[in-house]
């Protein structure tokens, strides 16, 4: 009896071909024929929004009202917000509606990682607490009357205690029985998180510091990451001429930090979350379209794409539906990082003196730090840095678990 004839072993040539020829399969062949339908979902969706805004923003001047929505009082930089958040809407909501293929393989995605759930959870819960904060125009509570709590200075968090700081500080739970001089406070439910050196409740104070993180957040993912990652697309697949332009204008931003040029014209214009969000959408971007650019330029040459562009696919097709889903795995990490650099550099600025936002993370803690004894008042400090520290580590992880999950080789058996 002889021995059957062994099977044969791995052909990466065969492997690579078969690679090639599931790719040249997936090309939606009904789709490279170019379309003469330009009234697309996103456009129609942009076009609506842009209308109502138009609108909005034209009574709302027009008219003697104080707030637009609730007590919403707007400025510049609100409706800065507003018109990214309509391109975010029309680009980013519309697609995942129109496709719920792809949001229940990126729900399945995301549910088998629980820790970038839970970082999810996180920054919705604070982009939550901004979008209160700006709509209701809420404020933190602050009662100058002698005896009232708003009035209470330094009161340390439930479950801690503290030493008095100032003479005449009246404390609202108990106190030690010792000398006046060693006496502590001891906290209540009246402050759960304490209060600061002008007896702002630190719950409040948590709240109102959000709001920079929600403009960032909308603003970098509605305005500033579209427009580098389009810049990246358009350079990498083009090249030549295009491509040398726009990126000696990326080595401009790369060799002019934004946060310089930001306190530049500070020394004109002044403080302003709006002078924050321009100078960093016009000077921050270039790193993404560079890694945009060339993650296309590999891109560009693959077998499917080559033979979509040989079958008379057009170039907005090709940019459209097999170059930019296959550079979103690097360039969602990077405009995570991008928001995470924006929340981090108003925090900044705000604890230098820089008020960019009233009453942000980076005010408080500043506050707590000069303005009394650090490790006598630690709360004061430590609860608005443990707060953008959990927030920042939550935009960064969340930016890694969407790369993962949107990635299109990611293995969806």
């Amino acid at each position: 009896m002889t021995d059957s004839p062994s099977a044969p072993g791995p052909n990466p040539d065969s492997d690579s071909r078969s690679s090639d020829t599931a790719a040249f399969e997936r090309v939606d062949w009904d789709s490279i024929e170019p379309s003469k339908r330009w009234l697309t979902e996103e456009r129609v969706a942009l076009a609506v929004g842009l209308t109502l805004l138009g609108v909005v923003y034209l009574s709302h001047r027009a008219s003697d009202e104080a707030y637009l929505l609730w007590r919403w009082s707007v400025g510049p930089a609100d409706w800065l917000l507003l018109l990214s958040a309509v391109g975010l809407a029309a680009y980013g909501l519309v697609p995942l509606i129109r496709d719920r293929g792809q949001v229940r393989r990126l729900l399945v995605s995301l549910s088998r990682r629980p820790m970038i759930v839970l970082s999810l959870f996180v920054l919705v819960t604070v982009l939550g607490m901004a979008l209160y904060a700006i709509v209701s125009g809420f404020q933190p509570r602050l009662t100058l009357e002698s005896g009232t709590p708003g009035a209470n200075k330094f009161q340390p968090p439930v479950g801690f205690m503290s030493p008095f700081i100032e003479t005449g500080n009246d404390c609202v739970g108990a106190t030690t029985d010792a000398p006046i001089t060693e006496r502590a406070c001891q906290g209540t439910w009246t402050h759960p998180l304490g209060t600061d050196r002008w007896g702002y409740e630190l719950t409040d104070l948590l709240v109102v510091g959000a709001r920079p993180v929600l403009y960032a957040t909308v603003v970098a993912l509605g305005a500033i990451v579209p427009l580098s990652t389009a810049v990246g697309l358009v350079a990498g697949y083009y090249g030549g001429l295009p491509d040398d332009l726009l990126m000696a204008y990326v080595d401009v931003q790369l060799a002019v930090p934004a946060i310089v040029i930001y306190l530049v014209v500070y020394m004109f214009l002044g403080n302003s979350l709006l002078l924050l969000l321009v100078v960093f959408g016009l000077l921050s971007w270039g790193g993404i379209a560079r890694i945009v650019r060339s993650e296309t330029l590999q891109r560009r040459e693959a077998g499917h794409v080559r033979s979509a562009k040989a079958a008379g696919a057009s170039d907005a097709y090709l940019i459209r539906r097999h170059l930019l889903p296959n550079v979103t795995d690097s360039a969602v990490p990077a405009a995570f990082h991008l928001i995470a650099v924006l929340v981090l550099s108003e925090a900044a600025l705000s604890f230098l003196g820089f008020h960019v936002a009233f009453q942000s993370w980076g005010m408080t803690i500043a506050e707590g730090l000069f303005y009394g004894p650090p490790l006598a008042v630690w709360w004061t400090s430590l609860l608005p840095a443990a707060a953008l520290a959990v927030t920042v580590v939550s935009i960064k992880a969340v930016g890694d678990g969407l790369r993962d999950a949107l990635d299109p080789h990611e293995d969806r058996t």
